[in-house]
């Protein structure tokens, strides 16, 4: 006999408890007082097996049951379950399908009856809305991602990422003690996911085993932020954090923390947080202390005490055991660790998860202490810039350590500028970038010099910035040697010296003199000193590879590097046009000195000058001969960058990164490059180690929050825009993408509109993003008057690429109201101003659209005709929009399959909506749909390059209507109803009228839900 809904009494279909009539969602009758308990006697962490018959399957009088849903069945219209992963005495864990985010999840409920006590269930809300927000602020690769929070048929939940693995407890129980490398690695990266956590103010207070899930390739990630807390702050009522976490299901287990418990876990508490005082991150610190002794002994201590509150009494006044004398695998350094992790007294603990995780990167695989002959012990930390990318809130060119290699911890060097005593100004700052340079041929050197600083630590350098300000600079932002030295004249030629100092204590490390015979002779006498320097420091390179370096270096003239210095200065300060015009003279004197090409495109990338950039790339390199290997890596990888080979920029950066492990640029620039290939995931996880590492790099917390806008992580967006905002008024860009795509449109508004105060590139954006919202309400006339009012201002600004990414919109706002002509007029006019491929395709569009066919299949033959696969994958866009025009669905369909599998683009899936539409393969168009709203957030900017067209995005309700009406579906006139919301009211729209139409034809026919 077939199941029926208990609320209208149709007829279920197999396997599914959605009834197809009413939509209710139809709970199979289990009872929630089956808890899945541990078998007696059974080890902390161990979960029973399934019954015969399956997973799934629920045995009348077993005690073993699946909770309210069952594999098969729809919860909401949005999560499809696929399994049960725990059920336990608060509730039920599942595995499911997110149809927004198109990704599996692990939705947490918590049982009915529970949430029956008000006061139970307003502490469960408000724990549940807590580990949403505080876990919210913490985005890192090691910390579980939470995406929702909700109820749903009186369901109360919270989803978040799902990890296709299993939580450390459970770990520990089935295999005891883990070898020291394993144990050292996951340690590692549970202590990353607290940096992270903690950089953004959360403190944890929970931590252990149980909430570490161990994925399938062995990666940890911190979860369960239920009574997290800020540092520096109170609860919101006054009191303190809920007293039992909705987390843990198994209520046999030691580890859980019980109603009406105190807060935390008995097993892992440290001393301070039993005696119910304040905790900060030395209290995450002592509990992964002991979570690495229990990894390394196999939980030994628990063996020691009668019970888990007689051994917290214990670790009152002493630390553990030492494992070493029982363990002889466990080196006495990495014992050292753990002791002091656990000591009992917080001000003896480690300061910070990031000096805890400084002692752990001091450590190799097996966990003795890393080789540091001929080094400095100093602290690892963020690192400067050579060159800098901005492009359009892009920022490129920066170094940040990270695991030391073996035989070197990462060092910071600041170079201070050196005295210059020969009243020749041509060598004012003319030495340090030579230094630099020379200084970063070995692979573990990172260094500042006085144009680094702004833009690496964003604080303005002090000016003089001589060594004792160079140190003052480098105490304070903790980076460990101070470089400094002067030039003097000395008989007939140059005297120049060179000490390097540890910033705390004064010690000098090392020191160099040089001796040059005349002016020509003073790049070379650098390049010497600085090898010198480099090697006292530690490098083992050998001479013939530092030798070749430095003779890249030093084959031009101090003009040249003068002119060089000037423009980096310039670059570093923002002043775009007056770099270009010092690396222009660079390259006049020395027409084959690379850097300054290189330089000179990335300025004109951050002046919106694309075509200007990819020449003077081009140029730069054509003498990769005279760089350096880590120069020839950045200008090959900016190279890729600019004319858009993502994948090989991808791969470049990344074998930079293998060869030269301490610099973050590799990272900052292969995340853009990711994002290009639409790789969100893995370019958030790239910027998200930037920013762990420079936090007060403004730009790149600029990246972070729009990657996140582009993943469709609104919150995420949002967070981080917040903090951008703080360092830059460019903190503005991403901020109004993510009230765009939460729906503030008001807010947005104002976020542009202050923009637009903040300098001319920001005005130039917030044009590009009102002009944008214009359009998404249907204000076509006043669309067009702010895009080109901004256009006019690109172009006297010497902005062509900028003002025809404008002119583009125009022409989409003219096709939307319906004036073809007026269309067709400005997509050729966008074209006359700039020739990128983003405004070729946009202006090809409009051709297709307007039936203006062979102006349309021009641009795509000569689209198709590049290289790269963005410009490929887009002329056949164009190709499917031809053939949709010539009422041949059919091969649009294909194409876009096509385009698709060279690029997978947020247009080409829109496109193909569009083509299954026109087939009549509504279903197909339907699927398609659901993952354009699943990635919202790309259309937030069609080619990801912060131009905003997030005007596009009311089609989605339109086509929506049409492909639901076509399914013949009861609420497909909805769709049509939130087209008519956003642009019925400005009366300017084309599409209004058949709207319209089909909202009436559809009432006469009583055929949808009024």
């Amino acid at each position: 006999m077939s199941a029926v809904c208990h609320q209208c009494g149709a007829s279920l279909l197999p396997l599914s408890a959605r009834c197809p009539a009413c939509g209710t969602v139809n709970a199979p009758p289990v009872s929630w007082t089956a808890v899945t308990l541990a078998p007696e006697g059974a080890p902390p962490g161990h979960h029973p097996r399934p019954p015969p018959g399956g997973e799934h399957a629920h045995t009348p009088g077993s005690g073993v049951a699946l909770g309210p849903l069952v594999p098969g069945m729809s919860f909401g219209r949005r999560y499809h379950i696929k399994r049960l992963l725990g059920l336990g005495g608060m509730g039920a864990v599942y595995q499911a399908w997110d149809t927004e985010l198109g990704i599996d999840v692990a939705i947490k409920l918590i049982r009915p009856d529970i949430m029956g006590d008000h006061t139970v269930a307003a502490e469960i809300q408000r724990r549940f809305k807590r580990e949403l927000l505080l876990a919210r602020l913490v985005t890192h690769q090691n910390v579980v991602r939470i995406h929702d929070l909700g109820e749903i048929d009186g369901l109360k939940y919270i989803t978040m990422s799902f990890v296709d693995g299993t939580d450390l407890a459970t770990l520990l129980a089935r295999e005891g003690r883990l070898p020291v490398r394993r144990a050292l690695r996951l340690a590692r990266q549970i202590c990353a996911g607290l940096v992270a956590a903690h950089s953004a103010g959360v403190v944890h207070r929970d931590l252990k085993p149980a909430n570490v899930m161990v994925g399938a390739g062995d990666e940890a990630l911190i979860t369960d932020f239920g009574i997290a807390r800020l540092l520096g702050s109170v609860e919101a009522d006054g009191g303190s954090a809920l007293p039992f976490s909705p987390g843990p299901l198994d209520l046999h287990r030691a580890d859980v923390t019980r109603p009406g418990s105190m807060v935390g876990t008995l097993e892992y508490m440290p001393p301070e947080q039993a005696r119910g005082e304040q905790v900060g991150q030395s209290a995450d610190v002592y509990a992964l202390g002991l979570m690495l002794h229990d990894m390394l002994s196999g939980r030994i201590r628990h063996t020691r005490s009668p019970s888990a509150l007689e051994e917290l009494k214990s670790r009152g006044d002493r630390s553990p055991s030492p494992l070493h004398g029982e363990i002889p695998e466990v080196s006495e350094a990495l014992d050292a660790i753990i002791a002091r992790c656990t000591d009992p007294l917080p001000s003896r603990r480690y300061r910070s998860s990031a000096e805890l995780a400084e002692a752990l990167a001091r450590l190799d695989d097996e966990g003795r202490p890393l080789r540091t002959q001929r080094t400095v012990g100093v602290r690892r930390v963020s690192v400067a810039a050579v060159l800098v990318l901005a492009c359009i809130g892009v920022a490129f060119w920066y170094l940040r350590p990270r695991a030391p290699p073996a035989a070197h911890a990462p060092m910071s060097v600041v170079i201070s500028d050196f005295a210059n005593g020969t009243g020749d100004t041509g060598l004012d700052r003319t030495l340090e970038p030579v230094i630099k340079l020379a200084l970063e041929s070995a692979p573990f050197i990172t260094a500042y010099a006085h144009s680094d600083v702004r833009r690496a630590l964003n604080v303005d350098p002090p000016d003089p910035f001589d060594e004792r300000a160079a140190n003052e600079l480098a105490v304070k932002q903790g980076l460990g040697v101070v470089v400094g030295g002067k030039i003097e004249r000395r008989d007939e030629g140059y005297r120049l010296e060179a000490t390097a100092r540890q910033a705390v204590t004064g010690k000098v490390v090392a020191r160099a003199e040089r001796d040059a015979s005349g002016r020509d002779g003073v790049l070379a006498a650098v390049g010497r000193l600085a090898e010198e320097i480099r090697q006292r420091l530690g490098d083992e390179s050998t001479d013939a590879e530092q030798r070749f370096a430095m003779d890249t270096l030093t084959a031009t003239s101090l003009d040249v590097v003068h002119d060089y210095a000037v423009a980096m200065e310039a670059l570093s300060s923002s002043q775009f046009e007056a770099a270009r015009a010092s690396f222009q003279r660079a390259v006049e004197r020395d027409p084959a000195f690379g850097l300054a090409y290189a330089g000179r495109a990335i300025a004109s990338a951050n002046l919106g000058k694309q075509q200007d950039a990819q020449r003077d790339i081009t140029e730069a390199v054509r003498h990769l001969d005279r760089m350096t290997e880590r120069e020839r890596f950045r200008a090959r990888g900016l190279y890729y960058y600019l004319t858009a080979d993502y994948p090989s920029c991808v791969k470049e950066y990344g074998a930079l990164v293998a060869r030269y492990r301490s610099d973050a640029a590799a990272h900052n620039n292969r995340a853009l490059c990711l994002t290009r290939l639409r790789e969100m995931p893995q370019a958030l996880d790239e910027m998200r180690q930037v920013v762990t590492i420079l936090p007060n790099r403004a730009l790149y917390r600029v990246n972070l929050a729009l990657y996140a806008a582009y993943a469709s992580d609104f919150a995420t967006a949002q967070a981080e825009a917040t903090r951008a905002q703080q360092m830059s008024p460019l903190g503005n860009l991403p901020m109004a993408f993510a009230q765009l795509g939460q729906g503030r449109l008001e807010e947005a508004r104002r976020t542009w509109e202050a923009l637009s105060r903040a300098s001319p590139v920001g005005a130039s954006f917030a044009a590009s993003g009102l002009g944008d919202m214009a359009i998404h309400s249907g204000r076509y006339g006043e669309a067009v008057r702010i895009l080109e009012e901004g256009a006019d201002a690109d172009r006297k600004a010497g902005n062509p690429d900028r003002a025809g990414a404008k002119l583009a919109a125009v022409a989409f706002a003219e096709l939307s109201r319906g004036r073809k002509a007026a269309a067709i007029a400005a997509a050729r006019r966008a074209i006359d101003e700039s020739g990128t491929m983003k405004v070729r395709f946009l202006a090809g569009r409009i051709y297709a659209l307007t039936g203006e066919t062979e102006a349309a299949r021009s641009i795509s033959q000569a689209l198709a005709n590049e290289l790269p696969a963005e410009p490929r994958a887009h002329a056949k866009v164009l190709e499917a929009e031809l053939a949709l025009s010539a009422g041949d669905p059919r091969r649009a369909i294909g194409l876009l399959g096509e385009a698709n599998t060279l690029l997978d683009t947020w247009i080409g899936r829109f496109e193909l909506a569009r083509a299954y539409l026109e087939a009549g393969a509504f279903a197909q168009a339907d699927s398609e749909l659901d993952r354009c709203l699943a990635r919202r957030g790309e259309a937030l900017a069609l080619f990801l390059d912060e131009e905003p067209s997030f005007g596009i995005t009311p089609l989605l309700e339109y086509t929506q209507g049409r492909v639901r009406e076509g399914l013949g579906t009861t609420g497909f006139v909805d769709a049509y109803r939130r087209y008519l919301d956003l642009r019925g009211p400005a009366g300017e729209d084309a599409l209004l009228g058949e709207v319209r139409r089909r909202i009436a034809a559809a009432a006469s026919r009583g055929g949808s839900r009024q």
